[in-house]
């Protein structure tokens, strides 16, 4: 009887097992990411495992960037940190430029003369050790954007090796994917230099080949990066500027300090200084020096006649912590003249409310380029003719800051994990700044008209395998609005409580969506595979439609039939005789038990004539079931 309690520990603990594992039972797993639950490096609960690791590289780079020629060449010394178990006998980079390499497949289509040699590596050393990369050599492998290195002796698990790497290509003129020329002395820079890939816990080396439209899967690092270019030239880029001092003149760099504990805008470089070319001390070349912490990326922009405003805000009341916004501009860009009020309320919006995290970044800017894409405290953003789209835009991009770079995700296997929240915070914060009705989702109603047609995928389904409008509907609107499901089913409270609890737990780190899914369970307190099932792993759509409605001795009667399989939020708006409306509101949980009818009933001294089902997910494919007269 002595070891009675200890039995009836064992038991209980036993019970918590298979609780906690039919708790997740209905969320299929596949074999890769199962193996990391099983290794421990994830947990059911939606924490990392008691063995969670993830590699590392830090980047010391030199880049000369000839405006004339458009020859980018860069030196780099990578230290990279093996945490995993695993003994690597190879190590792989990505060469992001060769998109534009003659020969090579891409996912649109290019501007011929923007078609190139891609990156040349002219010298690679091993822990100082030179590296033969000719083409017949046996140690290096080149694959499309792809570039292997075959190590004699394995890179052993918890040591580390340091790479230089020195090589240069030529920046694509008329094919502006994400980076490329803006215009004659222009030039937005991006994913220029050699970078090693992703060895994570699911796939080891996540090689993927950059085809153009899926997007990236960075490690996290540090950045020195120090940026060579001809006087005159303004550079705005990934991290904090060392140098001013050695830079800017007195008059710029006096406006420029100013705004760091400035909460007005200001004018750093006006429309009438831009043009005159005596901004930057007189030096042949200047050389612009920046640092960034445990970023997964770095991205760089210039310009000799660019506007630049500059403001700053505080996003952490408890330590006062300010946030440097700028924005830089051509002067026809009419639109940006707003920009930088834009981003300073957008950055407010994050800090405080959505998703009520101090944003993560000492900086940001936003830059007048030729694109919509997001890199770590940078955004390339086109100019648009409708401020609508522009607040629309800016914020978006700005809150990219949370995911991918906060948590550093896969977008090329997940991109919904962070376009479909950004969008889903996009939406709140546009109903904040202009109305419910103009914060709609990117491609929302070109989806409506295709939901759960033959092309409406799952939206687990890998994103580098889906081509556009799927990709783009699964990344977008359906995720974003699966968010609004979610929030009206947890309330406002509870759901930016485990919002923020995902995003503490992988901060700086490399979540899959199970880790999303599992912390919704725990963090919620509930089991929601009901509702995860059909709206991430099944065919579906989200369609209700009032089915009936009836009237006896003043008890009103309507049905609900969900016709779509996504559950989603039940929202009745009833309209009375006297011209008074009231609005019901149910959430998503009344079709937890599978049922595909919900009868709602009412008895009124008021005579309802109408009754109308709103769209609270904002995807309702056919809203034409959606009202009903009573007789």
């Amino acid at each position: 009887m002595k070891n009675t309690p200890k039995i009836i520990f064992r038991i209980s603990l036993s019970i918590l097992v298979l609780v906690g594992i039919a708790w997740i039972s209905d969320i299929y797993m596949p074999i890769n990411i199962k193996k990391a639950y099983d290794n421990e490096t994830r947990s059911f609960d939606g924490k990392p495992g008691a063995k969670y690791w993830q590699n590392s590289a830090d980047y010391n780079m030199h880049i000369d960037f000839d405006p004339t020629s458009r020859l980018i060449s860069g030196s780099e010394e990578i230290v990279y940190f093996n945490n995993s178990p695993d003994n690597l006998k190879q190590i792989v980079f990505q060469l992001f430029p060769n998109l534009y390499k003659k020969g090579n497949r891409r996912d649109f289509e290019i501007d011929p003369e923007d078609m190139s040699e891609g990156v040349i590596i002219t010298e690679l050393l091993l822990n100082g050790e030179k590296i033969d990369i000719s083409r017949t050599s046996q140690s290096v492998i080149f694959d499309h954007t792809l570039f292997a290195l075959n190590l004699n002796d394995p890179l052993m698990s918890g040591k580390k090796i340091d790479l230089n790497i020195s090589w240069h290509y030529t920046l694509n003129e008329n094919s502006h994917m994400r980076t490329g020329v803006v215009d004659s002395s222009s030039f937005f820079i991006a994913y220029f230099s050699p970078r090693i890939v992703v060895y994570d816990d699911i796939d080891g080396w996540a090689v993927s080949r950059y085809m153009g439209d899926a997007e990236f899967y960075n490690d996290f690092g540090d950045y020195e990066v120090s940026i060579s270019v001809p006087e005159n030239f303004v550079v705005w880029a990934t991290g904090t500027l060392e140098n001013p001092e050695e830079l800017l003149r007195k008059k710029y760099l006096k406006r420029y300090k100013e705004a760091f504990t400035s909460d007005s805008i200001i004018h750093i470089v006006n429309s009438t200084e831009s043009i005159q070319n005596k901004i930057t001390k007189s030096n042949t070349i200047n050389t612009w020096k920046f640092q960034a912490s445990n970023v997964t990326d770095f991205a760089f922009a210039l310009s000799d006649h660019y506007l630049w405003d500059a403001t700053s805000i505080v996003v952490d009341k408890e330590t006062d912590r300010r946030v440097f916004i700028d924005a830089a501009y051509d002067k026809h860009s009419l639109d940006f003249y707003a920009v930088n009020e834009i981003s300073r309320e957008a950055v407010e919006f994050m800090s405080f409310d959505m998703p009520g995290i101090p944003f993560p970044f000492p900086k940001v800017t936003v830059f007048n380029g030729l694109d919509e894409m997001e890199y770590p405290m940078m955004v390339n953003n086109m100019s648009e003719r409708n401020i609508n789209a522009t607040i629309k835009v800016t914020a978006h991009e700005i809150l990219h800051s949370y995911l991918p770079f906060y948590l550093g995700i896969n977008e090329t296997k997940y991109a919904w994990m962070d376009e479909g929240f950004t969008s889903f915070c996009e939406h709140l914060f546009l109903c904040e700044v202009l109305s419910p009705e103009e914060a709609g989702f990117y491609f929302l109603e070109t989806y409506k008209n295709q939901a759960g047609h033959a092309l409406d995928a799952p939206i687990i389904t890998l994103s580098e395998f889906l081509k556009r409008p799927t990709y783009t509907y699964n990344s977008y609107p359906k995720p974003a609005g699966f968010f609004l499901t979610l929030k009206d089913l947890l309330g406002d409270e509870k759901f930016k409580e485990t919002i923020k609890e995902f995003m503490f737990r992988w901060n700086g780190k490399h979540p899959t969506p199970y880790d999303f899914f599992f912390t919704l369970n725990d963090a919620s307190g509930q089991n929601l595979d009901w509702l995860i099932n059909p709206w991430f792993f099944e065919f579906g759509y989200v369609d209700l439609a009032i089915k009936s409605v009836s009237n006896n001795d003043e008890k009103y009667k309507v049905v609900v039939e969900k016709i779509g399989n996504f559950p989603a939020p039940l929202h009745l708006k009833l309209v009375y005789e006297d011209g008074s409306e009231e609005i019901i509101k149910e959430n998503a949980s009344v079709w937890k038990d599978g049922n595909t009818e919900y009868l709602f009933e009412r008895s009124s001294s008021k005579k309802i004539i109408k009754v109308e089902l709103l769209d609270p997910s904002l995807l309702d494919a056919d809203i034409s079931n959606n009202i009903k007269y009573f007789e």
